[in-house]
């Protein structure tokens, strides 16, 4: 497949072949809330990408894939200068993929067999040696280090309006009182119903938020002074430790790998 534009691309729920690619290098690009029927593993070489479904976000950082089942509604915003290879699988021929959508790290075996698939033409039925490729790529990905979309978004009518402002504006320092005073709730009722609907306390659950918007404005090339202020940390110092605390390294030092596709 040639390396496409993202207003270019060519529709893979169209093409006759049971497993198509295609291959995006641009700069920064939003989409529109979409669906494919085909399931859809999203290859990151460069850049980073949110990840938004309806029910949470993720961020993908270089070397890393999201997985999305059939029908799994979601949009992209895409920082920086990146790149990505994308596969597309007929899930009438395949049906025993994933169900569920997840984060998965790509080690060197799956990103060739993810790039030499992305080569193939859309318009081939797959001879014998790649259905094996593709039989072997799913293997190597059923067992690829995989973790969820890590921030879940409430939907209670009071909460889903809080979680949308502090995605916008991560920085926001209001306490979950503030939030109750201005959603006509206590602070209290507030705070037990974002702990059932997302599993985590409201402040567990924004310096999670906070986290996911640090990684997009490192993407995007931000500095970290720059980062620290706009997820609402006073210093450089406190924002670096609890980056390093969740991540185990400092700032940027994921979002600036790439992978040097051919």
């Amino acid at each position: 497949m040639p390396v496409y534009s993202p207003d270019a691309v060519e529709d893979p729920d169209l093409v006759a072949c049971p497993v198509v690619g295609m291959a995006i290098d641009t700069r920064a690009h939003a989409s529109d809330w979409h669906a494919h029927q085909r399931a859809q593993l999203l290859y990151q070489a460069e850049g980073g990408v949110t990840l938004y479904l309806t029910d949470r976000v993720g961020q993908l950082a270089p070397l890393q894939a999201a997985w999305l089942p059939a029908g799994c509604v979601h949009r992209t915003a895409m920082q920086g200068t990146f790149a990505y290879r994308s596969l597309y699988f007929d899930v009438a021929v395949y049906p025993d993929l994933p169900r569920e959508p997840r984060i998965l790290d790509v080690n060197p075996l799956l990103r060739e067999m993810i790039v030499r698939v992305t080569q193939w033409p859309s318009d081939q039925a797959l001879d014998g040696p790649r259905q094996r490729l593709v039989g072997a790529l799913l293997d190597e990905l059923a067992a690829a280090p995989a973790a969820p979309l890590h921030l879940p978004m409430p939907r209670d009518r009071r909460l889903a309006p809080i979680a949308r402002e502090l995605l916008a504006n991560p920085a926001c320092a209001l306490s979950i009182d503030d939030w109750g005073r201005r959603v006509g709730a206590s602070g209290r009722t507030l705070a037990r119903a974002f702990l059932a609907e997302t599993g985590l306390p409201f402040t567990r659950w924004r310096t999670q938020c906070r986290l996911l918007m640090a990684r997009a404005r490192l993407a995007e090339g931000a500095s970290v002074t720059e980062v620290a202020h706009a997820v609402g940390y006073a210093s450089d110092s406190a924002f670096i430790a609890m980056y390093r605390r969740a991540y185990g390294e400092p700032p940027g030092r994921r979002q600036r790998r790439r992978d040097p596709l051919p």
